[in-house]
């Protein structure tokens, strides 16, 4: 066996305790940058519908990104009060319901009505027992007239008795006439009263010779309802506000610019907006107002654009990123579909070898409504995810909990 003297021995523990060393920190290090990685079956990709592309510079479309919101336009917006003091007897729409002009919204009992109709009917029947006796009355005059007037020209009877007969008929003639314009007066007074409590045809009354107490509003404009504010069998007083209706075929992207991009922003400038929670859900419009005051407390200003809506899908409070053009800059960047997010941090999945992703913590610099700057985290001409990302963050997930 052959036998190591005393300086051999030195060396070779020497060399050992330097080779542990540098072992236990290269380990280390490994285990610091190391990320998390997935492995997938290739069924398990193609179901996820994986692709990928290299990650390059491009020229930017600088865009300032300023968080909003959908708001219906204020001249868009009609409120709808109710006329009458009642109650609620039916409601015939719910929030988000899209309305033409005339169709119902609302029923209402009301005490005033039945008033209005009553006192309608009771002048009106009176009226007519009048007019009743004032016509028997003409019918007796005219007959009396003809047969004075057939006396006369046979010269029976006297001028003087022919003039009285002639003007007695007169009389009630004209006293028929306004009994029945009168009436006609009537009907129009009280529709008129109807008509401002939104109540019905006051014919309809006047036909069936019942009370109707009931009013039901309808829509004055085609829109749709974007609050409904009150139930059925709630008693309102008249100018309660009951619902908004709104005409929402153009609608306000409203957001608060930083005071550092007030200086970038003016009327006129094309802006995309990206609605949150969608995905490739974007919309374009351009900046109508930029508020000339900063405000005092939050040392930002208002903007806002307006946006087409003809199909009535975006819907207000839903929140938007709205980015407004300034101009371009060449940078790394990469979609945004495959920047995902997580609490207060971003990744994206870096394709490493076949099969295998790895999920990479980046820092976001400057973006638009399809692109994000990548300042840290991916290199140039690595792959990265560009559809399937969610996907993968699922089966990430999967894995985790199966371990």
């Amino acid at each position: 066996m052959k036998v190591l003297n005393n300086s051999r021995i030195a060396s070779l523990v020497l060399a050992m305790t330097v080779l542990l060393v540098f072992t236990g920190c290269g380990k280390k290090d490994i285990e610091k940058s190391e990320f998390k990685q997935l492995i997938l079956t290739q069924a398990q990709e193609e179901n996820a519908k994986i692709a990928t592309e290299p990650i390059d510079e491009m020229d930017l479309e600088l865009q300032i990104t300023i968080p909003a919101q959908f708001k219906a336009q204020n001249n868009a917006v009609d409120r709808i009060y109710s006329p009458i003091d009642g109650k609620v007897t039916e409601v015939y729409v719910e929030p988000g319901a899209i309305l033409k002009k005339g169709d119902p919204i609302v029923q209402i009992k009301s005490d005033d009505i039945s008033q209005i109709q009553l006192e309608f009917l009771e002048k009106v029947i009176e009226l007519d027992g009048s007019i009743g006796e004032m016509n028997a009355q003409y019918e007796l005059s005219r007959q009396n007239f003809n047969r004075e007037n057939i006396l006369y020209k046979e010269k029976i009877s006297s001028r003087a008795e022919y003039e009285l007969a002639n003007a007695q008929m007169k009389k009630d003639a004209a006293n028929l006439n306004a009994l029945r314009t009168k009436r006609s007066a009537l009907v129009k007074v009280y529709q008129q009263r109807l008509t401002l409590y939104g109540g019905g045809s006051i014919e309809t009354v006047l036909k069936t010779r019942r009370i109707y107490p009931f009013v039901t509003l309808r829509a004055n404009k085609n829109g749709i309802l974007l609050e409904r504010k009150v139930n059925p069998g709630e008693i309102v007083e008249k100018n309660r506000e009951l619902f908004n209706l709104a005409d929402l075929s153009t609608i306000w992207l409203t957001g608060y610019a930083f005071e550092k991009d007030s200086q970038s922003l003016s009327v006129g400038q094309e802006v995309a907006g990206a609605i949150e929670d969608t995905k490739n859900k974007s919309v374009k419009g351009v900046l109508s107002y930029v508020s000339p005051i900063l405000d005092s407390v939050t040392k930002t200003l208002e903007v806002r654009a307006d946006i087409p809506n003809p199909d009535f899908s975006i819907k207000p409070n839903m929140y938007a990123e709205m980015f407004v053009t300034t101009g371009s800059a060449r940078v790394l960047a990469m979609p945004n579909d495959a920047v995902e997010k997580y609490g207060d941090y971003y990744f994206v999945y870096v394709k490493v070898k076949p099969h295998t992703y790895e999920e990479r913590k980046v820092t976001i610099g400057r973006k638009n409504e399809k692109y994000s700057e990548i300042l840290s985290g991916v290199k140039l001409g690595e792959e990265v995810v560009t559809t399937g990302s969610f996907a993968l963050l699922g089966e990430g997930i999967k894995q985790q909990e199966s371990n």
